[in-house]
């Protein structure tokens, strides 16, 4: 039951401040901080480039000397295992060291084992 005269009427209006910017000045805000962060990625993109081709250019201007270092270590295993192949070697009659195995250009083909006869040619083998 309600008191006589009726309950107290409910304050419902706000009074806050007007507060912070306004939509306009947010946006222009993000669109420059958007602006300068982009700047500032940009800008360090382009120095991790240099830094790149910085790199890319003394490689590339070493490039000669380790490829002629390489060359010389690969010519002295190259000795030495022919060296190697001579001492082992020296008892079979004929036999060259540091000389090809192969006598031709051409190999055949492998066999085909475990095939059987009639699906050779599906793996293509030749009989």
């Amino acid at each position: 039951v309600p008191p006589p005269g009726g309950f107290k009427p409910v304050r419902y209006s706000r009074n806050l401040p007007k507060g912070g910017p306004s939509s306009l000045v947010i946006a222009l805000g993000s669109a420059a901080l958007f602006t300068f962060g982009m700047y500032k990625v940009i800008s360090a993109n382009r120095l991790r480039r240099s830094w790149f081709r910085e790199e890319k250019d003394i490689r590339l201007a070493i490039l000669p000397f380790l490829t002629a270092e390489s060359d010389l270590q690969q010519q002295h295993i190259k000795s030495t295992l022919t060296q190697k192949e001579a001492e082992l070697m020296a008892s079979v009659p004929g036999w060259e060291a540091g000389a090809s195995v192969y006598h031709s250009r051409y190999m055949k083909p492998m066999e085909k084992i475990g095939v059987p006869q009639s699906q050779k040619s599906i793996f293509g083998a030749t009989s």
